[in-house]
């Protein structure tokens, strides 16, 4: 938009008359709803309702008398500031955080004054990208002081400094100089012609099912973007939220007994251009990558390290408070620092491997609720809809839960074990159960501080419950501490200690059995993050360490049982759900081939178990192959409580006889494999043998 178009958007004040003061003619005013929510009421051409109206399926109704406004202070300048403006001193008011934002964010989209909202912006520029520039770097901080800009040259082709405050400071450069930026509206168009006639559908979908519970776009921005205009959108941004909401097509009674689109054609586009804008990093970029991830089989650890790459690229591993940028932009990065932090911690732990994001450099603040726009006078009346305001309580729950488990993965999972060693050696089992008894405390104050409506029976009718994703990722939390335990039991371990050990990780298994067994529909069909499959992998992990280790025939023929029971929980709930499907497949690929049939007949599985290891590690097998796993050690408070008192009714659930030779998909016949275990240098090491 030029200066001349900006400025017909305004009369001028010698030629306008003083007006008198009376009520705003009806096209001027907000609507009631609108102004509840204290946004800007935007219509479309030839629309009576407005934007959020007809989203929302609301009477756009003017009954409510207009409030007087108080004086507000001048904002600042459009444009970005230059090298030598400083940024303001401090940021608003909390309180003030999420009707500022939602107000900031579209105050500026009528009239055409599309520049003022997203120029002002860091991280959402339309033309133009932000790159931190790091204290270490090629850039020295005294040069960025002095004049910018070679005489004669082409704008376009000059990198500009913005100052956000008195430390971060980004490096700014125009789309249009990267690679295949000329390709963006092809590929936008490519896209939409994809799904179309069913874009709005999709979108209505998305906000419906996943945005309640994983926040990370701006709700109120995004609709009137796209009530203007598909093409506002980065074309892996809008790829990647058809997709994701095209995993509940079956679930919109107007969309299911329509054809899909190509999912196979939309990812392939999607992907194209998702390389293309990893020259160009936006918030988009990042919201992008996450919302690819989310998706049933999806998660993927490369580009995984690629999100977390663009958002220091961004500056979301800083704190933003006191940044001079709108005010719902620092809610927005608040938000998506936390789902790359979560991406990145879970990925870690779910895949083994070393996360990419340090403590000491991720210095973000706790979320608070006045980081999220939307609350409940946004949520979706119809059918099927999630809980916004549950959804913002678990999604902050989560970050803190996560805290607790990425320190766990740091403590007991470390590439360096030196500490740890050296403690079991010293102190045996115990010293190792006190090494981890803060972490235990932790978690039991995280259970203890679960806010209403964050239960599994807290269910509304009609209602989809995605607080499964929370209590899910807390079972596997206490597996990962208990599996640790397990693990360092050993034949000196002195029996009554280790008796409770066993017992407190049998307490552990059958919990998150039960709360498999008692998911009703209205969790299963929620939305589900991309942990949740391999968590489910996890349960089942922890089960066959378990029965590996057992003392006696009774107890190893009771964890064959439960790995059984669990395994058909997963096979009746798995129709039409997208993540329990991925669940089981990824059961099938998991190396655990053990022949759960021959525990009855074995004299002792454990004594079995610690033979075959003393077998593998004096007499290797000639011509064997060998698969490297982690040998990562866990601990546990032998006196630890139940953290919370479980919820889960029981069902009355009664599997039936299933052959053990086909119960796992882990075998085809009973001799078909042999598994040794060797133990050498803390890596643990499944030999395949032929049959």
């Amino acid at each position: 938009m030029d200066n001349a178009s900006e400025a017909s958007n305004y009369s001028s004040p010698e030629n306008s008359p003083t007006p008198a003061v009376r009520k705003p003619p009806r096209a001027d005013r907000p609507c009631d709803t609108c102004r509840k929510r204290k946004s800007r009421c935007v219509k479309e051409p030839d629309q009576d309702k407005c934007v959020l109206c007809v989203f929302h399926r609301r009477d756009c109704t003017y009954l409510d008398e207009p409030q007087r406004r108080k004086k507000r202070k001048a904002e600042p300048p459009a444009n970005p500031p230059g090298p030598s403006e400083q940024p303001a001193a401090s940021g608003p008011s909390p309180k003030k955080a999420r009707t500022a934002a939602t107000r900031e964010a579209s105050k500026s989209m009528s009239n055409g004054k599309v520049k003022s909202l997203l120029d002002r912006t860091l991280g959402l520029h339309r033309t133009t990208h932000f790159k931190y520039i790091g204290p270490s770097s090629v850039h020295e901080e005294h040069l960025l002081e002095m004049p910018q800009g070679t005489p004669g040259r082409d704008n376009d082709d000059v990198s500009r400094v913005r100052r956000v405050d008195n430390v971060a400071t980004f490096l700014s450069r125009s789309d249009t100089k990267t690679i295949f930026s000329y390709e963006d509206e092809e590929d936008l168009e490519a896209i939409e012609a994809i799904v179309h006639p069913y874009g709005p559908a999709l979108v209505d979908l998305y906000f419906r099912t996943v945005h309640p519970s994983y926040p990370v776009l701006h709700k109120g921005v995004w609709l009137e973007k796209y009530a203007r205009s598909f093409k506002e959108f980065s074309p892996p941004q809008l790829a990647a939220f058809y997709l994701l909401a095209m995993d509940w097509w079956e679930y919109d009674h107007d969309l299911s007994s329509k054809d899909k689109p190509d999912a196979g054609a939309l990812l392939k586009a999607a992907m194209k251009s998702m390389t293309a804008v990893l020259h160009r990093p936006k918030l988009s970029t990042v919201q992008a990558g996450l919302l690819f991830l989310q998706r049933s089989g999806g998660d993927c650890w490369v580009l995984t390290s690629q999100v977390v790459a663009v958002a220091e690229e961004l500056g979301l591993h800083l704190d933003c408070t006191n940044w001079n940028i709108p005010t719902w932009e620092k809610g927005l990065r608040r938000r998506l620092a936390w789902a790359v932090y979560l991406q990145d911690k879970w990925g870690a732990f779910i895949h083994g491997r070393p996360s990419h994001i340090n403590h000491s450099t991720w210095r973000i603040p706790q979320l608070t609720l006045d980081d999220f726009p939307e609350s409940a006078a946004d949520e979706d009346e119809k059918e099927g809809s999630t809980e916004v305001e549950t959804g913002r309580l678990l999604f902050i729950h989560l970050t803190k839960l996560t805290k607790i488990m990425a320190d766990a993965l740091d403590i007991l999972y470390g590439p360096d074990q030196t500490q740890n060693d050296r403690i079991f050696a010293e102190h045996g089992i115990q010293g190792l159960l006190e090494l981890v008894k803060p972490l235990v405390i932790r978690l039991k104050q995280w259970a203890e501080d679960m806010r209403p409506g964050m239960r599994m029976d807290d269910l509304k009718p009609r209602k989809l419950c995605s607080n499964g994703n929370l209590h899910l990722s807390y079972f596997v939390t206490e597996i990962m501490i208990y599996r640790f335990v397990i693990r360092r039991l050993t034949t000196d371990t002195p029996p009554s200690l280790r008796e409770i050990c066993r017992e407190a990780g049998k307490v552990r298994l059958d919990r998150a059995v039960r709360f498999v067994e008692t998911l009703r529909p209205e969790h299963l069909q929620a939305f589900w993050w991309f942990a949740a499959p391999k968590s489910l992998v996890l349960i089942r992990t922890y089960a066959g360490l378990l029965w590996a280790t057992s003392n006696d025939d009774t107890e190893a023929e009771y964890y064959r049982q439960k790995m059984v029971d669990f395994q058909w929980s997963l096979k009746v709930r798995s129709k039409g759900v997208g993540f329990v499907t991925a669940a089981i497949r990824e059961m099938d690929e998991v190396p655990i081939d053990l022949d759960m049939a021959r525990s009855s007949s074995a004299p002792s599985v454990k004594r079995q178990f610690d033979d075959t290891i003393v077998a593998a590690t004096t007499h290797p097998i000639e011509g064997s192959i060998s698969h490297g796993l982690p040998s990562v050690p866990m601990s546990m408070d032998q006196s630890t409580p139940q953290t919370f008192e479980a919820v889960y009714q029981e069902q009355d659930f009664v599997p039936p006889e299933l052959d053990p030779q086909l119960s796992f998909g882990m075998l085809d016949t009973v001799s078909a494999r042999q598994i040794f275990m060797q133990d050498v240098n803390h890596g643990m090491f499944y030999t395949d043998l032929p049959p």
